[in-house]
């Protein structure tokens, strides 16, 4: 009996653009979020502030990107010192991309090479959550629920391997998983 494969969706920067017959036009899929048949749901607002919700104390970690080093664990402290720490220990280390997070939510990344802390992010995340992809400066590609942060990660850097021209962004639960940015700063601001 064959076994059953979770299926992935690459498509050619055409299809991304040319909305596939869809009934509802591909501009307003992309301002939306919405995929065909879904409903039109806006897109949640990124805070500028990572800590600003975040109330009472919590788990700090520290992460090195590309070698993928973990260099601190620290409890019963608040989101804004953790931010803190990390973004002291960032510019002291001018040199070294770091990750940090505060109850496994995303409080400082720093990258010296664009993506570099890409793989790291799957590697600290468990279950299924809603997959996000966006070719910066043009519009939302795909959005999915129930997906493996490690298959939101795949898909999105196939979908920016099979598009060289094209920057990309990607987010798996509201954290950013994959980013390339053929100029430094296009994907800012998304998602």
């Amino acid at each position: 009996m064959p076994t059953p494969h979770r299926a992935a969706v690459v498509l050619s920067l055409a299809a991304l653009l040319g909305g596939c017959d869809s009934e509802v036009p591909l501009d307003h899929q992309a301002r939306s979020g919405a995929r065909l048949g879904e409903a039109l749901i806006p897109e949640p607002p990124a805070l500028a502030d990572p800590c600003a919700d975040a109330t009472g104390p919590g788990t700090y970690k520290g992460y090195t990107c590309g070698g993928s080093t973990h260099f601190i664990t620290t409890e019963r402290i608040s989101c804004q010192d953790a931010r803190r720490k990390c973004t002291r220990k960032a510019e002291a280390n001018p040199g070294t991309s770091f990750y940090c997070t505060w109850n496994d939510r995303l409080v400082y990344r720093e990258e010296v090479d664009a993506g570099a802390c890409n793989p790291l992010v799957c590697q600290i995340s468990s279950g299924t959550g809603t997959y996000r992809g966006y070719i910066c400066g043009s519009h939302n590609f795909i959005t999915t629920n129930n997906t493996p942060c490690q298959d939101a990660l795949d898909n999105c850097a196939l979908n920016a391997a099979n598009n060289p021209n094209r920057s990309f962004v990607c987010t798996w639960n509201g954290t950013e998983v994959f980013r390339r940015e053929l100029l430094p700063g296009s994907c800012d601001g998304l998602p």
